[in-house]
């Protein structure tokens, strides 16, 4: 024999309907939206633009502070004329990325393929570019590898401004994928930082370009991913 629950008759009546009045409401509206004006941010195209312009200036700011500073000549030329190219190659990073709203950009694949890519490219530029290769023994002496360290701090530094000017560029702009949008903000400041960084190095051998020149564009790919998860998400 089962015990069913007694019903209670008041469960079967409607809720009352409760609110505030029309007059409550309608002040309430008020007050909340006074001095509201509507308000639209920058365009995809204004913000490439800046993104550009980001990268762009840390390297005018290093090659200023630089000035005068001992540098392989020849080196130094064909990095300023790598420079432009490097900047189509930021543009176009910037437009598989961002160009187009979230949810109609590249496939998330496609976009970490492009992450993965194109600082492995930078790197190979960065090697073709040396002047000179010493033997790797000779690479590992304190005295290179303490230039080699400094120098990369360096980089970083550049690198780590650029970055954080892209992606705050961008910030909240991807509810979908901010990790890869992030890590695409952080190649193209890592770019920028290893163009500036290479530019102004009086130091092209091979061994020291590649680690201090063009290891930091992998390291601020991975800085974008994890910062732009939580900068880039609305």
């Amino acid at each position: 024999m089962s015990n069913s629950p007694e019903l209670d008759p008041l469960d079967d009546l409607p809720w009352p309907k409760a609110g505030p009045s029309a007059h409550v409401s309608a002040t309430i509206h008020k007050q909340c939206t006074k001095g509201l004006e509507p308000c639209r941010g920058p365009s995809a195209g204004h913000r490439m633009g800046l993104s550009l312009v980001v990268s762009f200036a840390a390297i005018a700011i290093l090659l200023l502070l630089t000035h005068g500073a001992e540098r392989h000549e020849e080196t130094f030329h064909a990095a300023l004329i790598g420079a432009a190219g490097w900047g189509i190659v930021q543009a176009v990073v910037l437009w598989v990325g961002f160009a187009k709203p979230p949810g109609r950009r590249w496939s998330a694949g496609a976009r970490v393929a492009v992450a993965l890519v194109f600082p492995l490219l930078f790197i190979a530029y960065v090697a073709f570019l040396a002047p000179e290769w010493v033997p790797f023994s000779d690479f590992l002496t304190a005295a290179r590898l303490e230039r080699t360290a400094s120098c990369g701090v360096v980089g970083l530094i550049v690198s780590a401004l650029a970055s954080l000017g892209v992606l705050t560029l961008w910030r909240g702009t991807d509810p979908l994928n901010p990790g890869v949008s992030g890590a695409l903000a952080g190649l193209v400041g890592g770019i920028g930082g290893g163009v500036a960084i290479g530019a102004a190095c009086p130091t092209q051998e091979g061994w020291h370009a590649g680690v201090a020149h063009g290891l930091a564009v992998i390291a601020f790919v991975a800085f974008g991913w994890v910062v732009g998860r939580r900068l880039l998400a609305p």
